[in-house]
């Protein structure tokens, strides 16, 4: 190699952060299908934008047993997450 040439790494260093986020919002979004009783009905690519918001807040829990306490309430990520469902009215109980 000559003196001019520039040496370009093989592979950018992974992003370890993201990489761990990404991670954790997919077991979230796989462990949330799996209970799912109308999976065809569920669109994966709303956890892209759920899911860092769930991350951010949630981070240091289980994914896993999150989505299995969180199921069934997604609140105004459901427009996403069902994108062909009607949104279910507000409960009035207190």
């Amino acid at each position: 190699m000559s003196m001019n040439e520039e040496t370009v790494p093989s592979a950018t260093p992974p992003n370890r952060a993201l990489s761990e986020a990404l991670a954790w919002i997919s077991k979230f979004a796989h462990a949330w299908k799996a209970i799912e009783p109308a999976p065809q009905s569920l669109s994966i690519d709303g956890f892209i934008i759920w899911g860092p918001v769930l991350y951010e807040k949630h981070k240091g829990e289980d994914p896993v047993k999150l989505a299995q306490q969180m199921f069934g309430q997604a609140g105004s990520y459901a427009r996403y997450l069902y994108p062909g469902r009607e949104p279910r009215p507000a409960s009035t109980a207190s």
